[in-house]
């Protein structure tokens, strides 16, 4: 570009916005009610006279580029001079979505801006710095202006301040990028060009959304719709980039504490917002993936793991809205923190954000500086959620482990009944079955085997017991020494107990066939049942013990120890419970210490199904009566 197109120079370049100084004299109410360009040519930024045509390949260019929406593009692309093309040309539905379109170009002029100053800070480059602060500010006024504008509760500057603070730094701030642009490329200045360029293209389609009757469109219908005006109560208006920070020449970059870092989801519709945020992020140490849009980022969500959100309102095929509603519907994503970042500011859509489960909202263009403390806030929150979530999953780790040991010693209604605060526990049972188990001859095994053999071979015999009791239903009691002993029908009252206890000793015999078989050894055991009432409770303060007692517990303790090696010994009582369902032997009569002579029997196994015989008992005995064994 040549030098006397500079905003320093002779040129004036309202005179290539004809029509606009004549109407200075418009009331108020229609002070935007005319085009901003002349029907029949518009002067380019250098100064050349372009025809309709040539400005619709402009904009198709500029469409190309993503920095113009369909309809923004055909309104623009139509014949000025033509009101029926005018009013068939689509427009935008939303006071809303005028300021988002007029907003958003500001939002990449100022932050692409910021980092080229932040760059050419670190690098002393006090050419760049000059330049660069001269379109961020000129970028600020303007957006301030705008903002003024499209303020429902202002009518709006007077023609004269329009002119003189919006189409003059316009054109001004337009010349002064493409100058930038152009000594950048003369000057060898290749990675700067990328940038550089995509504020060119911002300030272009700023100046086309001008040109093209937008901030007309934009005000009018600010002033004419309610839910609009409504909806801007309340919400600030911080002037040119809220809170911005302008940095100064030759000063050195903003330095904030160091703050948490995370792996961060951008989603944006428009490339260069996610290019610009994702740049801006990873500066300040961050992880960054791009989305699309709405629905390409709930993919992501589901197939990767993020800390964060930085979410655009406004998008194709699915919005900012929708996807906060289904992060808040899916319990895998519900706790993930969002930060909306959106050029739309009225008060509303921040209550609506967070309504649906947003953690913060920033209005585009965003202050980096808040930026950064706003995600290291999330970010810091996100820590401490997960750490609390860490701690409780933990704590009913803990709290399930606690109860499996209690489990490990008290059946389960027993336990759920201390955890309740019962301080004692006494029950009684009118009808239980109890049984005990013993190895035979184990005092002599214990004085051949190492002490590790013989615990290791005892708690696989009596895991593989309480294996069976589990399979039947029966509540081990406890383990004295090589004695085991469970019960039938406690603490939960069963009808069938006697035939479960029946069931499992048989299963312990022939679970002992095949350890021994597997262990190449000889071990028996011997086995003692007898059915009557109990008394159960728990006794001990900080050792738990639940206990049986009784007439019926001595009784099944003496059938064991007075019983045969690989038998399993009953009393009377309990043959004439089950004698219809097992098949028996009678002993005889053998004497039990304390309880004089009784008749015995030894359970031999199960009646085959539907066979019930009158004379079930052999009369011989399976041996004669002997003394117990140890």
């Amino acid at each position: 570009m040549s030098a006397e197109h500079d905003h320093e120079g002779g040129g004036d370049p309202l005179a290539d916005r004809r029509g606009l100084v004549e109407g200075a004299g418009r009331s108020e109410d229609d002070l935007f009610a005319g085009s901003l360009i002349d029907e029949d040519e518009r002067t380019s930024s250098d100064g050349e006279v372009v025809s309709p045509a040539e400005d619709g390949e402009y904009l198709d260019d500029a469409f190309a580029e993503g920095l113009l929406d369909d309809d923004v593009a055909a309104e623009a692309a139509a014949p000025r001079g033509a009101p029926e093309a005018a009013e068939e040309a689509p427009v935008r539905s939303s006071a809303a979505q005028f300021r988002h379109d007029l907003r958003t170009p500001f939002n990449l002029i100022i932050g692409y801006s910021e980092m080229l100053i932040e760059d050419a800070q670190e690098e002393g480059d006090d050419f760049l710095i000059a330049n660069l602060q001269r379109i961020l500010a000129d970028a600020q006024s303007l957006l301030a202006l705008v903002d003024e504008i499209l303020d429902p509760s202002s009518h709006g500057p007077s023609q004269e301040r329009l002119n003189r603070d919006l189409l003059f730094p316009l054109s001004h701030l337009l010349n002064h990028v493409e100058r930038l642009y152009q000594q950048c490329e003369q000057g060898d200045r290749g990675e700067l060009l990328s940038d550089i360029d995509r504020i060119l293209k911002a300030v272009r389609r700023l100046d086309q959304l001008v040109a093209t009757g937008h901030v007309s469109l934009a005000a009018e219908r600010a002033r004419s719709d309610p839910e609009y005006k409504s909806a801007r109560q309340g919400s600030s208006h911080s002037g040119a980039h809220g809170e911005a920070v302008v940095l100064a020449p030759k000063t050195s970059p903003v330095q904030l504490g160091k703050t948490e870092t995370g792996k961060i989801l951008v989603v944006d519709d428009n490339e260069s917002n996610r290019n610009m945020l994702s740049r801006r992020l990873e500066r300040q140490g961050h992880t960054t993936k791009l989305a699309e849009n709405g629905r390409r980022a709930l993919e992501m969500l589901r197939q990767e793991d993020f800390d964060l959100i930085l979410l655009d309102v406004m998008m194709p095929e699915m919005d900012g809205y929708e996807v906060l509603a289904q992060l808040h519907a899916d319990d895998k994503l519900r706790g993930l923190p969002v930060i909306m970042i959106s050029a739309l500011d009225q008060l509303d859509t921040v209550v609506r954000c967070i309504e649906l489960g947003a953690e913060d909202y920033l209005p585009k263009p965003f202050n980096p500086v808040v930026l950064r403390a706003r995600i290291g806030a999330c970010l810091e929150k996100k820590r401490l959620r997960d750490r609390e979530r860490a701690y409780i999953k933990k704590l009913r780790y803990e709290q399930e482990r606690s109860d499996q040991l209690l489990l490990n010693i008290l059946p389960r209604p027993i336990a759920i009944r201390l955890k309740e605060g019962q301080r004692q526990i006494a029950d009684f049972f009118p009808d239980v079955t109890v049984m005990f188990c013993d190895i035979v001859g184990f005092t002599q095994m214990s004085e051949r085997l190492p002490p590790g053999e013989l615990v290791a071979m005892l708690n696989k015999i009596f895991s593989l017991f309480d294996l069976l009791a589990e399979k039947h239903g029966l509540e081990k009691i406890k383990t004295i020494g090589d004695e085991y002993m469970a019960a039938s029908g406690l603490p939960m009252p069963r009808k069938d107990h006697a035939e479960a206890v029946a069931e499992m000793a048989l299963d312990m015999l022939a679970v002992m066939d095949r350890f021994n078989a597997k262990n190449n050894s000889a071990v028996r055991i011997r086995v003692g049942i007898h059915c009557g009432p109990v008394t159960a409770g728990v006794i001990g303060t900080k050792k738990f013990a639940y206990d049986l007692w009784g007439d019926t517990v001595n009784l099944a303790s003496r059938m064991e120890s007075h019983g045969v090696a690989n038998a399993i010994q009953v009393t009377e009582s309990t043959y004439k419970r089950l004698r219809y369902r097992f098949m028996f032997q009678r002993r005889g009569t053998i004497h039990v210490k304390g309880k004089g002579a009784l008749a015995t029997y030894f359970l031999v196994g199960r009646r085959p199904a539907g066979k019930v015989e009158s004379h079930d008992v052999d009369d011989a005995p399976l041996a004669p009566p002997i003394e117990a064994e140890e």
